[in-house]
């Protein structure tokens, strides 16, 4: 059985790792920062899996050794068999086994992280890693086994993954009161202009959306302070000097005698449809994933 892989040397699980590390940092040299010698080891053993296979497993681009998408095949492959035998590994030694969960920032601090302690008991054995990324990361991970689960906008699912709803994120404007002191009218219409605001400095399709929102009546709407973040929004509004909109599920812990927090139909085009995400592969590979799958979407659906 399998003669043809063991005809011929170069093809070890110490190889297979090595290019697994690579796919995962980039290239050879991120791989191995700082240290030539490892670099260079890290160079043969990857020329010897290529000698074997019969293909050009890495390229030059710039000053750098990257993947070929041969090489990336080869590391897809090679991270599923490692998974599944550090698995089997931990499960024999009682030991946690390890699944991530990638989101955004925001995603990750006021969805994730409040909810994960809510799974059951019996997934004790079950310990998760975080990953702050974006859509196009997360997706891309998912396809390629890197990560496990994906939270994530619906119309950013790609081809092969699997997807359950979570429910809609909504957006609220949410305004310090001591911003509106002697200022009675709570229209949204007219805060745009009459309280400093904070946005993310980012030209996304949230940050777009709502500069036409706040121009609508036809005068350029100004932030007073960009940001990188919805949570640093957040932390900027806790100061009392700026208003914004967040997403809904930021605002639970705010105070209600010291934030207005307003709703409006003109926020409806920024809700997102959210869902978890993941790789149809991950449950052959990986047994309890199929029912992590369930029970996260049970604890993280809005």
């Amino acid at each position: 059985m399998f003669e043809s892989l063991f005809s011929e040397r170069g093809l070890s699980l110490d190889r297979l790792r090595v290019l697994v590390e690579i796919h995962e940092a980039g290239s050879i040299a991120a791989a191995a920062p700082g240290d030539p010698v490892r670099q260079s080891q890290y160079s043969r053993q990857v020329r010897e899996l290529a000698e074997f296979f019969g293909c050009e497993v890495t390229h030059r681009q710039g000053k750098v050794l990257k993947l070929t998408p041969a090489g990336v095949r080869i590391a897809t492959l090679a991270r599923q068999h490692l998974q599944s035998l550090q698995d089997l590994w931990s499960q024999t030694r009682n030991e946690s086994v390890d699944y991530t969960i990638a989101g955004g920032d925001s995603l990750i601090q006021w969805l994730v992280l409040p909810r994960l302690g809510k799974l059951p008991r019996s997934l004790n054995s079950v310990r998760f890693a975080t990953a702050n990324l974006r859509t196009q990361q997360i997706a891309q991970g998912l396809t390629e086994c890197r990560i496990d689960f994906g939270v994530m906008r619906r119309n950013a699912v790609t081809e092969g993954l699997k997807a359950k709803p979570l429910g809609k994120l909504e957006y609220v404007l949410v305004i310090p009161r001591a911003l509106r002191s002697g200022r009675g009218s709570r229209r949204i219409s007219t805060a745009w202009h009459e309280v400093p605001f904070v946005t993310q400095k980012s030209d996304g399709q949230f940050t777009r959306r709502l500069q036409e929102i706040a121009s609508g009546d036809g005068e350029e709407f100004r932030p007073a302070l960009l940001c990188e973040s919805f949570p640093q929004s957040l932390a900027a509004v806790k100061t009392g000097n700026y208003a914004a909109v967040l997403p809904r599920i930021a605002t639970h812990d705010l105070p209600a005698k010291s934030y207005l927090i307003l709703a409006d139909d003109t926020f409806d085009s920024l809700s997102r449809d959210l869902v978890l995400a993941w790789n149809p592969r991950i449950a052959q590979i990986r047994p309890v994933a199929q029912r992590l799958s369930e029970e996260l979407r049970g604890v993280l659906t809005l």
